[in-house]
């Protein structure tokens, strides 16, 4: 990725992240300025983040200008940063996990499971049934299971690490059921929170199509 035409930069894809993100020393390296703070919200909790404007984001051919960044700090190692839904909302994209590949603006794959795409705080979402209950899940490319909240207990503690710091949870398995055909268990971990939308990890899927145009998730198991 080529930030404000500097780079490349080894960004990590993350759909449940609501915003883009870079290391403070890559911030400094573009002469990035915080013009506001907005509120980092992971599942360790909420903290404020300071922010700034990027003028230009270049990915192969694709340039977007005027891109919200946040400045912190990135748990993953060689890592410069995070492309989040500030970047990602602007396009159609196919995550081919089996494939190994991101296609921007590319064509529907015209098959799979086609669900309406929802929108949680500008994050990909859908509505499944979780053990027979009707759920809200976020596509999460940054989840590595499947992660609920205010559930009732499962069995054996964890701890689930997040970029906002770890927190306490539980670890299960939940029968998952998106549309009338797709039906999987999943390994599960539960945090004990207000009842949000869990996030649904998209590498449980061979590929995953979000067209933020025409409002559609297509699931390819």
């Amino acid at each position: 990725v080529y930030l404000n035409g500097q780079g490349p930069f080894h960004m990590v894809i993350d759909t449940g992240a609501a915003a883009c993100l870079i290391r403070p020393a890559v911030a400094k390296k573009l002469g990035l300025r915080p013009v506001y703070a907005v509120e980092h919200v992971t599942v360790a909790g909420v903290k404020p983040v300071p922010t700034a404007i990027l003028d230009d984001v270049r990915v192969g051919p694709v340039v977007d200008q005027g891109v919200e960044v946040m400045m912190t700090d990135v748990k993953l190692p060689d890592v410069d940063g995070v492309l989040g839904q500030s970047w990602l909302a602007r396009h159609d994209y196919l995550l081919d996990y089996r494939g190994r590949r991101l296609v921007l603006d590319g064509s529907d794959p015209g098959r799979g499971v086609r669900e309406p795409l929802r929108s949680s705080d500008g994050r990909p979402q859908i509505v499944a049934e979780v053990d027979g209950r009707r759920q809200d899940l976020v596509l999460d490319s940054g989840a590595p299971v499947l992660v609920l909240f205010g559930r009732s207990p499962l069995v054996s503690p964890t701890t689930l690490v997040t970029n906002g710091g770890s927190v306490e949870a539980n670890t299960g398995r939940a029968r998952i059921t998106i549309g009338a055909t797709y039906t999987r268990l999943m390994p599960t971990v539960e945090v004990n929170a207000s009842p949000t939308p869990g996030l649904l990890p998209a590498a449980a899927f061979a590929s995953v199509y979000i067209s933020n145009r025409d409002g559609v998730v297509v699931l390819v198991p």
